[in-house]
């Protein structure tokens, strides 16, 4: 495989070239394009689609042009003088079969099988073999994915699937049960709900003697199949497990043992290679100034692994340079220092600590280069006076040397750019708040707080033996206070073990006041305020402001785009990647387009509420109302541009309070939904913090039609309840119902049937105190439906016409088509078919007569059923696909689901299996995964008697149990038993035969 020039099975790789010669995204993507389609012209026009997604700018031709002159140039610089040939049918790129890792694949698999099917199956697995490891992930994984990519990158995944199988079959067969294991592996992240597979990977981690993790592997496999499908182990899997629990091999070491990575490393006292520093003549001791290692150091495992193999690198051309940042606490000194004793054996020239005093009054570049050199044992007299000539002779001095020094609590890159060594052996460690991204030469190490296992163990280490359980409720609420910051766990520690009077429990209480928690955090020197009080005094006013906004708004991420409502853009962006340079802030993502999202630590965020004057605290929360009240007109504006009409009552109908200075178009307003998503429940939870409840509720019920529309059902229950709070908090009765209405439709859609009874009734009182037709109506569908589905059809039908009523009296065509709607499917269940196709009629006329898409495809759904309930399918079908792609083109997966449902129940009359079952299949998936029981039970019953009308009894069997199990958890009886009775008959079938 030497001479493979191009990789596309994973990241994007030029495979004999040096770093990363091609670096701008649209060559990149061009030079994708072709090797997708090696040896063959591709046409202009695919890779305008490629590059621009349908969107190709006029320029297009020329700017391929360009691009292919680019990377013309860019392949001969690398050593890859591959052709690209062009024509009038596009352009072509000349790759050898053994130069490009797919084609080399393609290759290993038709050999790999002429094999097999040949009879030489060991040979075949050797190739076959090779073949898997040429992929190192999903192919072009690094690049975006546009859709003139699809067919190619399927083919390549199909071909890779049945190679796995057949490397799988032969690897068993011929007695390589690691190998099986590993491949066994792999496909269960795909498909973690695979019994069988399971059971085959228990199976071979016993043949191959790993006894340990196939009971492990077993344990897992339960573990997942109980929390994710609620079922039990079938009996071939139990079995595997039991022999798994009874073939252990006394000669088997206990797998779960890390191995020793001590044998991979030099040992310091091997003889030195060519690139290693002499040993120092000169008889004087070498410095020894690290500080004291801390007996408790804990956490920070692969970290220092990783450090340790910078530091101690033999480069011999750039020293290794080590930047260790962080927020204030997170431990940067600490991990420095026990890295420091780690190594010291490396860099028998000494070790040398200097603390640059950073954060407080920053050290003098021109002494800290005096103190270096004292260190290094130059007399006084021949140190030089001028600064730059003293740099020239440390640089000199090290570079026959190999010396560790460790600069602590650096505060700018130009602070400690003249104590860098030019060359030789030795290495720099330097801690800072700072990121100091302009530090020539040197390796980020960014520092985070602990996670869970870390930070407890962090906790029992410091309090000491049997003063708390790391596992007890008491040592999770404090670690929860800590938000896992080092400092804090050692403060609390520490408190635990100088104070045997103070108990686990005391100290938890004491914490959870969030006014206090600081106070609480110190103990000697030891301060979480005070760390972060060094940090804060060094921003600008302008920072400073932002920061004690961020305080009172950033209970959760945010975006910068929240914060430009109290300052332009340009300025926000300024003062936040100061922030972020800081540490005071971090960045918790990006998505696809880009956008960041952002974090502060918790007791970072308690800091910054309370710093600053009582104007300038009073001017944060004013900021605060600012931003939430920009938060709420853009909501507003958004909805205006969306096609369809909500079902629902919204928090505002008039006029916007601010002007539209660019309106959305729908697609802008969707797009702008999902990338601010994130940042809506934390600022509600901002709003009610900061005892504005009339913003918190109306933004949470404000962001109503997007909820329905992407089925976000976690930020919907978690808008909506602080909102119904904050409404009850301002004395909002209309606030309070609409907040009902809307808890008791997400109760409804997750099958939590009281809740949604307590809601609507809750709502429907409220609506009606404040005289709002259009809400009693919208709550008495609520009602309706609730009874319908408790099998109260005559009730659930009264609350319809109920609604009806209202709708018409109140104006809103909209709602009035959803509740006729609504009303034909309990007339279709009562069997009057003549009512349902009236209700029907005069739902969709509606819903043509206003051009509303959404409401067309829900009415569309339900003209299907009564074309089911009349056994005519293919009509059913074809209204079913009409709705469809509706709701599809909007993005709204909950109603796709089901429609696809239905959909996959009339194609199954219509015969259709394999189509049938593949839209079934979806609609369980995405039941699943919204949660939805009742969409989930229906697919999955559905695709039971799918499996049962082509004899597929195994199969039948177990979807119908599913779909049994979840009607059950959905409260629907009704359904379960009819699955039940499915399942007897399929069972009595088969005894029959």
């Amino acid at each position: 495989m030497d001479s493979l020039r191009y990789g596309i099975l994973g990241p994007l790789r030029l495979v004999h070239a040096q770093g990363q010669p091609l670096k701008a995204a649209k060559p990149r993507q061009l030079l994708a394009t072709l090797l997708l389609h090696p040896n063959r012209f591709v046409s202009t026009d695919l890779i305008a689609d490629a590059l621009w997604e349908n969107t190709p700018p006029r320029s297009a031709t020329a700017n391929i042009r360009t691009y292919v002159r680019a990377l013309r140039g860019v392949l001969q610089d690398a050593g890859l003088p591959a052709p690209i040939d062009t024509s009038a049918a596009g352009y072509s790129i000349e790759v050898g079969v053994d130069e490009l890792d797919a084609s080399l694949f393609e290759s290993l698999l038709a050999e790999g099988g002429h094999l097999r099917d040949a009879g030489d199956g060991r040979q075949a697995m050797q190739v076959l073999s090779r073949a898997y490891s040429l992929w190192r992930g999903r192919p072009l994984e690094d690049l975006p994915m546009p859709a003139a990519w699809e067919g190619s990158i399927a083919r390549l995944e199909a071909q890779h699937r049945g190679l796995v199988d057949s490397l799988l079959d032969l690897r068993l067969e011929y007695g390589d049960a690691s190998g099986a294991a590993v491949l066994l592996s792999a496909r269960l992240t795909e498909d973690p709900y695979d019994e069988q597979l399971w059971r085959r990977l228990v199976d071979a981690l016993v043949a191959a003697g790993r006894v340990g993790e196939a009971r492990a592997a077993y344990a897992k496999a339960v573990q997942t199949l109980a929390d994710e499908l609620d079922i039990k182990p079938g009996p071939e899997l139990e079995a595997a497990g039991a022999r798994a629990e009874n073939g252990r091999s006394a000669n088997w070491p206990n797998p779960g043992i890390p191995a020793d990575r001590t044998a991979d490393r030099p040992s310091p006292a091997a003889q030195p290679g060519p690139m290693a520093a002499p040993e120092l003549k000169d008889p004087v001791r070498p410095p020894s100034q690290l500080p004291l290692d801390l007996a408790d150091f804990s956490g920070r495992q692969e970290l220092l692994e990783q450090l340790r193999d910078l530091v101690c690198g033999r480069d011999p051309v750039r020293p290794p340079v080590a930047v260790i940042s962080g927020a204030p606490g997170t431990g940067k000194t600490s991990l420095a220092v026990r890295l420091g004793h780690l190594v010291r054996e490396y860099f028998p020239d000494g070790q040398i600590y200097l603390d640059m005093h950073g954060a407080t009054h920053p050290r003098d570049p021109a002494g800290a280069l005096t103190d270096l050199l004292l260190s290094l044992n130059l007399p006084d007299f021949a140190i030089p006076t001028d600064p730059e000539r003293r740099s020239a002779m440390l640089r000199s001095e090290l570079a026959s040397r190999r010396v560790l020094i460790i600069l602590d609590d650096v505060a700018t890159a130009g602070q400690v750019t003249p104590l860098m060594p030019g060359t030789g052996a030795s290495a720099v460690v330097v801690t800072s708040r700072n990121r100091l991204m302009d530090l020539a030469g040197a390796d980020s190490t960014p520092l985070d707080t602990f996670d869970d296992r870390e930070a407890a163990r962090l906790l029992a280490s410091v309090a000491g033996a049997g003063r708390i359980d790391p596992s007890s409720p008491e040592a999770e609420e404090i670690l929860a206070a800590c938000a896992n910051l080092p400092l804090a766990i050692r403060i609390v520690g520490s408190r635990l073990a100088q104070r045997p009077d103070l108990s686990a429990r005391e100290l938890a209480r004491r914490l959870r006041d969030e006014t206090s928690r600081l106070d609480e955090l110190s103990i000697g020197e030891l301060a979480v305020r005070t760390s972060a009080d060094l940090s804060y005094d060094a921003l600008s006013p302008e920072e400073a402001r932002l920061y004690r906004l961020i305080g009172h708004f950033a209970v959760g991420v945010f975006s910068a785009r929240a914060l430009e409502a109290v300052a332009p853009p340009a300025a926000v962006r300024r003062s936040l990647d100061r922030l972020i340079e800081v540490n005071l802030v971090r960045i918790s993502s990006v998505d696809h387009r880009g956008t960041a999202r952002y974090r502060v630590h918790d007791l970072l965020r308690l800091h910054a509420l309370g710093v600053g004057t009582d104007e300038q605290r009073a001017q944060a929360v004013r900021d605060v109302e600012t931003v939430v009240d920009a938060i709420l007109n853009k909501i507003r504006r958004a909805n205006n541009a969306l096609s369809f009409e909500y079902f629902g009552v919204l928090e505002h109908t008039g006029p916007l309070t601010a002007p539209d200075p660019s309106p959305f178009t729908e697609t802008d307003a969707i797009a702008w939904f999902d990338s601010e998503r994130s940042t809506f429940v934390p600022a509600i939870r901002a709003a009610a913090q900061n005892g504005l409840h009339e913003h918190a509720w109306r933004i949470a019920a404000a962001w109503g039609p997007y909820l329905d529309l992407r089925a976000g059902f976690d930020d919907w229950n978690g808008s909506h309840q602080q909102g119904l709070r904050s409404a009850i908090a301002c004395g909002d009765r209309h606030g309070e119902a609409i907040m009902h209405r809307n808890l008791g439709q997400l109760a409804v859609y997750q099958d939590d049937w009281d809740t949604a009874r307590r809601h609507f009734d809750a709502a429907a009182q409220a609506f009606a105190e404040v005289g709002d037709r259009l809400g009693e109506g919208v709550a008495a569908v609520g009602l309706g439906t609730w009874l319908r589905e408790r099998g109260e059809r005559d009730a659930g039908l009264a609350q319809y016409e109920k609604a009806i009523e209202a709708f018409v009296e109140d104006g809103n065509a909209n709602a009035e088509a959803l509740a006729r709607t609504a009303a034909a499917g309990v007339y279709l269940a009562r069997g009057d078919v003549a009512s349902a196709r009236m209700y029907l009629a005069q739902a969709f006329l509606i819903a043509v007569r206003r051009a509303d898409a959404h409401r067309e495809a829900k009415v569309r759904r339900r003209i299907a059923a009564l074309r089911v309930h009349q056994g005519r399918h293919d009509e059913a079908v074809r209204q079913l696909r009409k709705a469809l792609a509706i709701f599809d083109g909007m993005g709204d997966d909950h109603c796709a689901a089901y429609t696809r449902a239905l959909l996959g129940r009339a194609l199954m009359e219509r015969g259709e299996v394999a189509t049938s079952r593949k839209t079934l299949l979806d609609a369980i998936d995405v039941g699943h995964r919204l949660g939805d029981r009742s969409v989930e039970g229906q697919a999955a019953q559905y695709l039971g008697e799918l499996y049962l009308s082509t004899g597929s009894v195994d199969n039948a069997r177990r979807t119908l149990e599913r779909a049994a199990r979840v009607w059950l958890q959905a409260g629907n009886d009704a359904a379960a038993a009819d699955c039940r009775r499915l399942l007897v008959g399929s069972e009595a079938g088969v005894a029959a035969g």
